[in-house]
């Protein structure tokens, strides 16, 4: 599956464009089983050995809010190789890091520059393709991209207990150089360099900040898509302790609430050219909301294992199909500043995704406060998209 720039003759392998907008997030879930191992190395804690985890992500998150504004100043394609090339050398000093505090400033440099590809890649299907067009392809890019969480652990546990934990990041670094090599010699140019003062970029990227409908745009998508991780979260300890299966059972249920998020992503690509997109996201939105209800009143009645699964299918059913929607039908509304929209909207997600998987484990019973999340999110959400529908904005 190819397709091609509105201007000129380079073609973006689909392959290539995974590889590149997974690198940041791969990073994030393959270091996840090992990292016991990473404590025993460097003789700290647990809690200090998760810093491996939470640091990158939150590097991935700020580091999203650059790398727009950048590519829209300078062009997609210098800041791109840029940052895989920093996402490369980085994995090279987590796998050399001689001390922790190495290793954690390795990570975050790591970060950093693999969610350059994140937001880069996004906006180069933005660049070369326009409404359900853009919308289907970044459907099909985040179903090849959920194999990444499901697929990552198991790479690398497996790595981790048969060679050594320093040969996960080295597997990060084989990738990145495929996408760095990829990006140099099959990505043309799709932005348009502007030779304007940093100054007046900054004063640019707080107009779109001021912009009401752009944010009631990004504070819509970003509760309606990312919010899902909650439910991922939790639900091991609900199958577990609400539902009293053993934990070998966790895997299956969590299985299927993966799958509806791929159903939704493989739904988008197919409806996004039929159907309008704002017709599209708010059916998207209303499917997630009555997933909530039925965890809700599920648990009220008695929750059993298939209510669990039907009512979290259908609000990671809504993740998935209202991903690349939002995300096209943001950008849409500043096509002089995609990039920088791009790295908002992704910055928003994951800041969302953290803090409801944060709130769904508050309360003493985990089905409560993971049903009030949902709820919350998507009710929300539905809330202010039927608002901007009967006040609709520019683009």
């Amino acid at each position: 599956m190819r397709f091609g720039p509105a201007s000129g003759t380079s073609s973006r392998p689909f392959w290539l464009l995974a590889l590149i907008i997974g690198s940041g997030t791969l990073g994030m879930h393959v270091l996840a089983p090992v990292l016991p191992l990473i404590g025993a190395d460097f003789e700290v804690d647990p809690g200090r050995a998760q810093l491996v985890v939470s640091a990158y992500m939150f590097a991935l998150a700020a580091g999203q809010l650059a790398h727009g504004p950048l590519s829209d100043r300078f062009g997609r394609r210098p800041v791109l190789l840029a940052g895989l090339s920093v996402y490369v050398v980085s994995g090279m000093l987590c796998v050399l890091a001689p001390t922790f505090g190495t290793l954690l400033m390795a990570r975050v440099l790591q970060a950093l520059g693999g969610c350059a590809g994140l937001v880069i890649g996004r906006s180069i299907v933005q660049d070369t393709s326009k409404g359900g067009e853009a919308a289907s392809l970044i459907g099909a890019l985040n179903a090849v991209l959920l194999v990444s969480p499901a697929v990552a652990p198991v790479l690398g546990l497996w790595l981790g207990e048969s060679l050594g934990w320093r040969f996960v990041p080295l597997i990060l670094v084989a990738f990145g150089s495929i996408a760095l090599l990829g990006a140099l010699f099959l990505i043309s140019e799709t932005g348009t360099a502007r030779a304007e003062p940093a100054r007046e970029s900054i004063a640019a990227y707080w107009r779109l900040l001021k912009s009401g409908p752009f944010m009631a745009r990004v504070f819509a998508g970003s509760l309606t898509t990312t919010t899902m991780f909650g439910i991922l979260a939790s639900s091991p300890f609900i199958v577990t302790g609400t539902l009293g299966r053993p934990l070998s059972d966790a895997g299956g249920f969590y299985a299927v609430l993966v799958a509806g998020i791929l159903a939704g992503s493989l739904a988008a690509t197919r409806l996004a050219r039929r159907i309008p997109t704002d017709r599209l996201i708010l059916l998207a939105a209303s499917t997630g909301l009555a997933g909530s209800l039925l965890l809700a009143a599920s648990h009220a009645w008695g929750l059993t294992a298939t209510l669990f699964v039907a009512s979290g299918f259908l609000y990671t059913f809504m993740s998935g199909l209202m991903a690349p929607l939002a995300l096209t039908r943001t950008v849409a509304m500043v096509p002089e500043r995609r990039g920088a929209a791009t790295g908002f909207f992704g910055f928003s997600q994951i800041f969302a995704g953290a803090v409801a998987v944060t709130l769904s484990g508050l309360a003493s019973d985990v089905v409560v406060s993971t049903a009030a999340v949902m709820l919350v999110c998507s009710g929300v959400g539905l809330a202010t998209l039927l608002v901007l529908r009967v006040r609709p904005s520019p683009g």
